[in-house]
């Protein structure tokens, strides 16, 4: 590492092979965990990280361009090293952080890819770089060293991870290199140059937890749990966040708002994760060994709670910010904290395995996302939603209260389903590894063990219709026809020889192609509504608002026909949409699968119900030619129901 003299327990040389005995990565690979599991994976990840570190500093070491205006990178590792020697422990705490993680992968690509981070706006590569004086100076702040060391700051800002931001006084440039400065109890950082003195200088004296002007602190969610007290940080100081860029600058909230969203995150996770550790022990206990901070993101509409884990962040997640109306909220955040943990535990899983082949090109459907998925996505959903099921399903059994049960019914239901449709389908895929195979083998026991347990019929029906109206939804948008059989088709229609008489399954259908469509946006609309009319309090909401577009992304007043069963009415109100819509392209998938459900059991539109289900994206796209192409736009009932009659539908 550029020459520096390692401490023994950061050694690369020296750092262990990982791997987990073949009963905790079964454990593991069925969804589950716990401490001992986790112990090993975090483990695992410190090496993975001294990895990185040690092709950070490497590469780092040999270009001026790496270090700029900053101290070399031999005397912030140095300072590092020092500090480890002082307390193994707190040098582990820094390199562990969730942020950490996320910086050492985006430096390491802006290091060996020269057009990383090349964009308008982007910090020089020595900010980026300086990540590491940073972590250094906290290090040695933690530990009682004295140093003097010049660190990256951005408009007058420097983020001491876990410490807090020190803001200077006075303008400042973008991006610029001032001096951190430690004795015993004093952490100053002063600007240098023209400008320096006292009025350019902060400082901030131990313990460093009081707040002022110029030092804004990290925000600490204090839990009195029953297995004892525990701290979440909420990370919205730092740069190396997953909303916006990696120097996005920190916008936090201050006074009473600020002070009232903290009350809300501790409130909620006050509730959630005592409610988890009833319901779900062995989530609550993965919960707790995983879980070192929290994101905040804007606040959500009903049900459409925003999470996000990185990969290379084990430990940490982004999530929306409560607003105290959530529906079921604390049963809700409950899975969205099992959901993240879930992804924590396999992207270190993938540090230490390859489940996998590297050059996987294959795109899947999945029911819980808008777009078509890698395999590596596909893994990361089946093993996050399996930790859901199983929280859902803990909740039905475990005390659910009676005003919950139908949305608990609804969300059990509905990720049992989901995940029967996708996990049969992967497990067989050849550029799965032996131990991938294993890993979603042993999740489909998992799941099969659930398939035959009672849930309560109306949850359990519009569970399995939002399965299936999610995959026509997503089929109508991705897949496109035989261009050459919709010509054909939209010819014969021109023509006038579309008929009763003409010849029945004329026609045969190639398999289509997936085409992924930008377009495709809140395919779970419907699925949505259904767990706001499961709730009182929101489905009070649906019948009174004028804006349900507004109220719930992508929905459309037809949607609340076909849920209420009046059937006609939103036949008509789906035509309509598609006959009037005038985009160049096809007319919204989610309305033409919508339309396929009012013609259920229809025995006068069998053939265009049939088609419909079997095929939307020829329907959807030979409709949009021959509207193209008429004067004016015709039944789509009736070209689904010509369809239906003339194509070989698969």
């Amino acid at each position: 590492m550029g020459g520096s003299s390692l401490s023994p327990g950061w050694s690369a040389p020296g750092l262990p092979r990982h791997g987990l005995p073949p009963r905790h990565f079964d454990l593991l690979a069925g969804g589950g965990g716990g401490r001992a599991v986790i112990a090993h994976l975090w483990d695992s990840e410190r090496s993975h990280r001294l990895v990185l570190l040690g092709m950070l500093t490497g590469t780092a070491s040999g270009r001026a361009d790496a270090t700029g205006p900053l101290s070399g990178i031999e005397e912030a590792w140095e300072l590092l090293i020092a500090a480890e020697r002082q307390s193994a422990a707190i040098a582990d705490d820094m390199l562990l952080l969730p942020e950490t993680g996320r910086w050492l992968r985006h430096c390491l690509q802006r290091l060996q890819n020269p057009g990383h981070g090349r964009e308008p706006g982007d910090p020089p590569l020595w900010a980026d770089v300086g990540h590491l004086h940073l972590l250094a100076a906290v290090a040695a702040v933690r530990t009682g060293l004295p140093f003097r060391l010049r660190v990256p700051a951005r408009t007058g800002r420097v983020w001491f991870p876990t410490l807090g931001c020190a803001v200077l006084p006075g303008p400042s440039p973008a991006w610029q290199a001032v001096e951190a400065t430690f004795t015993s109890h004093t952490l100053t950082v002063a600007q240098s140059g023209p400008v320096a003195g006292d009025r350019a200088a902060v400082r901030i004296e131990r313990p460093f937890s009081q707040p002022s002007e110029h030092w804004q602190i990290p925000h600490v969610l204090a839990l009195d749990l029953p297995d004892g007290p525990r701290q979440v940080v909420l990370h919205e100081l730092g740069p190396y966040r997953m909303r916006g860029t990696s120097w996005d600058s920190p916008d936090p909230a201050v006074g009473p708002s600020a002070a009232q969203a903290v009350l809300r995150w501790s409130d909620l996770l006050q509730r959630a994760w005592p409610l988890l550790a009833r319901v779900d022990p062995s989530g609550a206990e993965d919960v707790t060994a995983c879980l070192r901070s929290i994101e905040p993101l804007p606040a959500a509409l009903p049900f459409r709670w925003h999470s996000a884990t990185m990969e290379d962040g084990m430990g940490g997640m982004a999530a929306s910010e409560p607003d105290g109306t959530e529906p079921a909220a604390a049963a809700q955040f409950a899975a969205v904290l099992t959901h993240e943990a879930q992804h924590s535990k396999l992207s270190a899983l993938l540090h230490m395995y390859s489940l996998h082949t590297p050059d996987v090109t294959r795109r899947f459907h999945v029911p819980w996302r808008d777009d078509p998925r890698p395999l590596r996505g596909v893994l990361h959903g089946v093993y996050a939603f399996t930790g859901v099921a199983r929280f859902w399903r803990g909740h039905l059994l475990n005390g659910c209260p009676a005003q919950e049960e139908p949305l608990a019914a609804f969300e059990f239901a509905l990720r049992r389903r989901q995940l029967l449709r996708v996990l049969p389908v992967v497990e067989p895929e050849p550029e799965l590894t032996a131990l991938g195979r294993r890993l979603v083998g042993r999740l489909l026991e998992t799941v099969r063990e659930w398939q035959e347990e009672p849930v309560l019929p109306e949850p359990l029906a519009w569970a399995e219709l939002a399965v299936d109206d999610q995959a026509l939804s997503w089929r109508a948008h991705h897949l496109v026809p035989d261009p050459d059989l919709v010509a054909d088709l939209v010819q014969e229609w021109g023509d006038g020889r579309a008929g009763a008489a003409a010849p029945e399954h004329a026609w045969h259908c190639p398999a289509p192609r997936l085409v992924p469509d930008p377009a495709a946006r809140h395919l779970d609309a419907r699925a949505v509504l259904m767990r706001m009319r499961l709730t009182p309090a929101t489905a009070a909401r649906v019948r009174a608002t004028g804006a349900l577009g507004d109220l719930v992304l992508g929905a459309r007043p037809a949607d609340v026909h076909l849920l209420d069963g009046r059937l006609p009415a939103a036949e008509r109100l789906y035509a309509a949409e598609i006959r009037s819509h005038s985009d160049a392209g096809p007319a919204p998938g989610t309305a033409w699968a919508g339309l396929a459900w009012t013609l259920r059991g229809r025995r006068d539109r069998m053939r265009a119900a049939r088609a419909l289900v079997a095929c939307p994206e020829l329907v959807r796209h030979v409709y949009a030619s021959i509207k193209l192409k008429s004067v004016s736009a015709p039944d789509p009932v009736d070209v689904a129901e010509w369809l239906g009659h003339t194509v070989a539908l698969p």
